[in-house]
């Protein structure tokens, strides 16, 4: 008959073992937990390895820990007891040492202690095997293979490593488990309210923005909640560290082997070999949480297609890289790093200028020194200008801002919003004798927007011949058109378009069905719009770009109003509902970054262009990250009035007209 452990009974052998304690303030990870005591379930029958990896800081230890904390793991599964060796980045010496303290944990006599590793390695097989055939021994933090190897004894093993592929030399059966590397936004806070003392609801605003600033990473929630239990006032201060990319202020004295976020991952870094650290540190020059796709890389480090496959496969192993296909139709993968990992990289990298040079000029290499040639790469058209700021290849921007080539090609992959905002960006950038024609080309872009997105695009050369004779736009225009008699291209000049008058200033096309009501916020830089496709949206009135889509009527939405304080929004349908809407302020502050025409430039965080398309931009993560997508059918009404019988067709907070 099978002993069942009692909890007091687990307790004991677990301390006796040299598993470590539950942390003061725990945080529940379950669906991580459930996959970690799912994959021991298969070391019921015989020997075989667990591994647990992820990047640095993301929890292993203490997951490995808390699976074994249970009186049923322990009963049906490792009565014989269970055995932790904290083992870290040994020598061979130093992994001797190791091995013969264990070999007295499990009763060897110290006058016989192994004298090599081979005899240690043979003594420990022998002890588990005769005598402990139902226990389990766990390797934390592994980081060679050399380590690996000593303990390849043909028993049950788990064993925590930032780097995967270390098992490869191993016999028996491997059960890989790649944990999430962040805590969730609820785990996050409930973290902070046990170190602070107090319940999630008071927490103060900071404690999400300082979640949202490490993305959950155990390692900085934990470090930065021993702070504030020590000083409770600081949430602003470690907030602006993070901020500000100081994580060798984010320290504190705990039960792990670096004390500062920054050690942590420089000693990932550090055990690269020579080549891939290089490799790594080049991320440096991407945007925060970005997904790069393999073709970038093939540019950056002059590699072909398979090479970088190869490399961050290296990479990915020791989980400084998440690899994941790209989306449905490419063959290829899209590649990011951890925010503090992307964070490290631009703190301790030396020359950031001469990075953004290099990954300019490899394009420049591609598409034989003609950035309108350029390939698509899913990447490039939406941040070669952001590359060249960095580069500070400031006439460049001028150059390709005024390039009607280059808009075309631009256009054509990223839509005209994005565009819009470059000249927004940029603006500054353009030297007063050419405002005229940065006019020309916004203006151009802004009537013409509607018609510039979607699969099946108008030639945007015919449209730009279609612009008034003395505009620049019009003058490039014609002389490509001028240069294409020879080809199969035909163009047609519209020889009395300066009679017509045109006073539209931007045309957009968000919604799917008929726009139904519009209207200006307060300050006339963002406009609300009701539709017949059942939802109202937010967006920029210098742009068109869509920041927000409010979901939740059924049918047609035929009105909205905005409050004098901005704070709510009404809307009216012919669903026979009023809806009021709380509007995140945020939303209405939010204006197109400016960029000054010398550095520095201030870092703005970047979605995965792999996601974007017209409805998306940098500019707009912040907000996005706190509300729901533009894909969710959620209703996100604050409060939904009914019991009216009749369609309604207009509404302003202060009255409701039924017609």
């Amino acid at each position: 008959m099978v002993r069942r452990y009692s909890d007091a009974d687990t307790h004991s052998l677990l301390v006796e073992g040299g598993v470590p304690a539950r942390p003061n303030c725990y945080v529940d990870r379950p669906s991580e937990l459930k996959k970690v005591r799912s994959a021991l379930h298969l070391l019921k029958e015989g020997g075989g390895w667990v591994i647990l990896h992820s990047l640095s800081g993301s929890g292993k230890s203490v997951l490995a820990a808390e699976a074994v904390r249970s009186a049923d793991i322990i009963s049906d599964y490792f009565p014989g007891g269970v055995y932790w060796v904290s083992v870290g980045q040994l020598d061979h010496s130093k992994l001797l040492t190791h091995m013969q303290n264990l070999c007295l944990r499990l009763g060897t006599d110290v006058q016989h202690l192994p004298n090599n590793v081979e005899q240690a390695k043979e003594r420990l097989r022998q002890v588990f095997s005769r005598e402990l055939p139902k226990s389990l021994l766990v390797l934390d933090d592994v980081w060679s293979t050399h380590v690996v190897k000593a303990f390849d004894i043909q028993c049950r093993i788990l064993l925590t490593t930032r780097d995967s592929s270390i098992t490869e030399v191993v016999s028996g059966p491997v059960h890989k488990v790649t944990l999430s590397p962040g805590l969730s936004k609820e785990q996050s806070l409930g973290a902070f309210a046990m170190w602070t003392e107090r319940k999630v609801a008071d927490l103060p605003p900071e404690a999400s923005l300082i979640y949202k600033e490490c993305r959950g990473l155990p390692l900085a929630i934990t470090l930065i909640g021993a702070l504030l239990k020590d000083h409770p006032n600081r949430w602003v201060f470690y907030l602006s560290k993070l901020r500000q990319r100081d994580m060798r202020r984010i320290k504190k004295m705990l039960a792990y082997e670096h004390q500062t976020l920054a050690e942590a991952i420089d000693m990932s870094i550090s055990n690269l070999d020579p080549h891939n650290s290089k490799y790594y540190r080049d991320f440096a020059v991407f945007g925060d949480g970005m997904k790069i796709p393999t073709a970038v890389f093939c540019t950056l480090w002059d590699m072909g297609k398979e090479d970088v496959e190869d490399t961050m496969k290296t990479l990915s192993e020791k989980s400084l890289v998440y690899q994941q296909p790209r989306e449905l139709g490419f063959d290829d993968f899209v590649y990011s790093v951890h925010d503090l990992q992307m964070d490290f990289l631009k703190l301790t990298c030396p020359d950031i200028t001469a990075l953004h040079r290099k990954l300019v000029e490899g394009y420049r290499h591609n598409s034989d020194g003609d950035f309108s040639l350029l390939p698509n790469d899913g990447y490039i058209h939406w941040f070669l200008l952001n590359h060249l700021l960095k580069a500070r290849f400031y006439s460049e921007i001028i150059f390709l801002l005024l390039n009607l080539r280059f808009i075309e090609s631009k256009v054509h992959v990223t839509g005209p919003a994005d565009l819009l905002h470059d000249y927004i960006r940029y603006g500054r950038i353009v030297i007063h004798e050419n405002l005229a024609k940065k006019k020309d080309f916004e203006r151009f872009i802004s009537i013409n927007a509607h018609l510039l997105v979607g699969s099946e695009k108008p030639d945007l050369m015919q449209l730009a011949l279609c612009q008034p004779s003395e505009s620049e736009v019009y003058k490039q225009a014609y002389e490509i058109a001028s240069g294409v008699c020879h080809s199969k291209d035909v163009y047609l000049d519209w020889c009395n378009k300066a009679s017509v008058p045109n006073a539209c200033l931007l045309t957009t096309k968000l919604h799917k069905g008929s726009v139904c009501y519009a209207c200006f916020t307060p300050d006339g830089s963002k406009v609300f719009s009701a539709a017949r496709d059942s939802v109202v949206k937010l967006w920029d009135a210098q742009a068109g770009q869509e920041l927000f889509t409010f979901r939740g009527h059924k049918d047609s939405v035929n009105g909205c109003s905005l409050s004098a304080n901005g704070q709510y929004l009404v809307t009216c349908s012919s669903d026979h509902t009023v809806k009021l809407w709380e509007v995140d302020k945020k939303l209405l502050e939010k204006i197109p970054e400016e960029v000054t025409d010398s550095p520095p430039i201030q870092e703005h965080r970047n979605p995965s262009p792999n996601i974007k398309d017209e409805t998306t931009h940098p500019m707009f993560q912040d907000v996005a990250l706190s509300m729901s997508t533009s894909d969710s059918e959620e209703d996100n009404a604050m409060h939904t009035f009914t019991g009216i019988s009749r369609v309604v067709c207009y509404s302003v907070l202060e009255e409701i007209l039924i017609y």
